[in-house]
């Protein structure tokens, strides 16, 4: 009976978690040699750590790089990290956004936070505060703590979204309720603005905000 791509990885992930590198090495290489992305991804991991087998750098580029063009946002969001840091590649900041792009557009939360990042400091992009509120409001609404936090900040100053501390207060309530130092502190800046009346409507929104948004899968 011949596996499919999906049971080899999960068996592969299984032996990974075992530390059994060897069999999660055999277990991803059939998956991947079966033209899986999920399978060359893993793969391309277990080249990249030397685990299972032999560190080369070089095919796990090459892996990733095909896990990619076929769409794996994983992938796409590695690729972006070692472009930019000339991990195993030549730097290479152009292809480092494209990538980092690719995998936000596919869904990567870290991707997402990180390419609004880039547009709020103007880092290898032109400053936009816009696209920077548009990617960390994505990321926010789908749990991250550090963007629900960048997201209030946002709102705190004008920019890039209309001046309003009740939002800024909502957004940034959720990561600061979550223990984040920074979020504690921009809370209690906002609550030395804001009058008791906002302050009732910003408490109401952060709570709803929560049960929308509240989970942090990253």
């Amino acid at each position: 009976m011949t596996l499919s791509a999906e049971s080899l990885n999960e068996a592969g992930i299984d032996a990974y978690n075992d530390d059994n590198y060897a069999e999660a090495f055999k277990q991803f290489y059939a998956s991947a040699s079966s033209g899986d992305a999920a399978g060359k991804h893993f793969l391309a991991s277990l080249y990249y750590q030397g685990q299972g087998v032999a560190q080369n750098l070089s095919k796990a580029v090459a892996l990733f790089t095909e896990a990619g063009e076929a769409g794996y946002p994983p992938s796409l969001a590695n690729l972006a990290l070692m472009y930019a840091s000339g991990d195993g590649v030549e730097p290479d900041m152009q292809r480092s956004l494209a990538y980092g792009r690719q995998a936000a557009e596919a869904g990567d939360g870290q991707s997402q936070f990180n390419l609004a990042q880039a547009y709020r400091r103007g880092v290898d992009v032109a400053q936009d505060f816009n696209e920077a509120a548009r990617w960390y409001r994505i990321a926010a609404e789908s749990g991250s703590l550090s963007a629900q936090n960048e997201y209030g900040l946002l709102y705190a100053q004008g920019q890039g979204v209309d001046l309003d501390y009740v939002e800024a207060y909502a957004w940034i309530a959720m990561p600061a309720e979550a223990g984040d130092e920074q979020s504690i502190k921009n809370r209690d800046q906002l609550l030395q603005i804001l009058t008791p009346a906002q302050l009732e409507e910003a408490r109401a929104l952060a709570a709803e905000y929560a049960r929308l948004y509240g989970s942090d899968p990253y």
